[in-house]
């Protein structure tokens, strides 16, 4: 016959309760981060990608002649090693004596809220560091003096000037449309998202879906094509907008998703430690697939 619920039993719950309080709090709203991001699992220390500069266009062969020569050449290599975060939240004997759940909910809530905050203001910093930070070509991610790795040489650029407008946004549209890859063959990739901070989503709005021509007094149809909106939260700067593809190679690795575990043992303090933890990284892995601009 069962023996009656004894204390432990409610308290053994009110740990559990815990935890899972942690994830409610992480997962309250939508991740913004994976809208601009690829979201990729890593198994090992560092992701590491080779770029390479391929083949140019085919060249004539007459008759029983030799095909012309060529080879892939070795461009960028590509390190990334993921950064550790972490946070210990401590419960005291007493509060956990004296069944203060409230109080420990409210603790556990927030510290659900910080990982959640933390991550998306890292992820954020790709776009905030997009035209100050070099990737691996040497230049920021949005720039005018991105250089071609294959042999024809040259240099391409994925930066706009001005502010968010119709015509502004038309040209970063033209320019994107015309990224080539790094032997310099089209590369035939259409914008599909509009990057914005949240300051500038009514703005951005207005020009892509409006159905007559943004910010003019005629009846002109307004030809932007289809984009996704993304308005975000965690950017600093609130004029930078950004087009992206869909097959963009901006990369957000977890190589341990986040954590939040009560150790098995009180300290010797008798007190009660969660343990917060996550191992992550973010890389650019192709420059191309985005156009940018400050907004200034």
């Amino acid at each position: 016959m069962p023996g009656p619920i004894q204390t432990q039993q409610f308290r053994d719950v009110f740990l559990k309760k815990i935890d899972k309080v942690f994830f409610e709090a992480y997962d309250e709203e939508p991740e913004q981060w994976s809208k601009y991001l690829n979201d990729k699992t890593s198994n090992q220390y560092a992701e590491v990608v080779q770029r390479y500069a391929g083949t140019g266009r085919w060249k004539p062969k007459a008759e029983l002649a030799n095909p012309e020569k060529t080879s892939f050449k070795l461009a960028d290599l590509i390190v990334t090693e993921h950064e550790p975060w972490s946070i210990q939240v401590e419960m005291s004997r007493e509060a956990n004596d004296d069944f203060k759940f409230n109080e420990v909910e409210n603790m556990t809530r927030d510290a659900g809220h910080g990982a959640h905050d933390t991550v998306e203001a890292e992820c954020a910093k790709v776009l905030d560091n997009a035209f100050t930070e070099n990737t691996y070509d040497g230049t920021p991610l949005i720039s005018d003096a991105h250089a071609y790795r294959g042999a024809q040489g040259g240099i391409w650029s994925n930066k706009i000037e001005g502010a968010l407008s119709d015509s502004t946004l038309k040209e970063g549209i033209i320019l994107f449309r015309e990224q080539k890859d790094e032997s310099g063959k089209q590369i035939s990739q259409r914008p599909k998202k509009l990057i914005v901070n949240q300051a500038l989503q009514f703005q951005a709005a207005a020009i892509v879906q409006s159905v007559l021509q943004s910010g003019t007094a005629n009846n002109d149809v307004n030809t932007i094509p289809d984009l996704q909106i993304i308005d975000l939260l965690y950017t600093e700067s609130k004029t930078a907008w950004f087009l992206q593809a869909a097959r963009h190679q901006m990369q957000h690795y977890w190589r341990i998703p986040v954590e939040f575990r009560r150790r098995s043992q009180m300290t010797d303090n008798m007190a009660w430690i969660w343990d917060g933890y996550f191992r992550h990284s973010t890389a650019i892995e192709d420059v191309r697939g985005i156009v940018g601009s400050t907004g200034q």
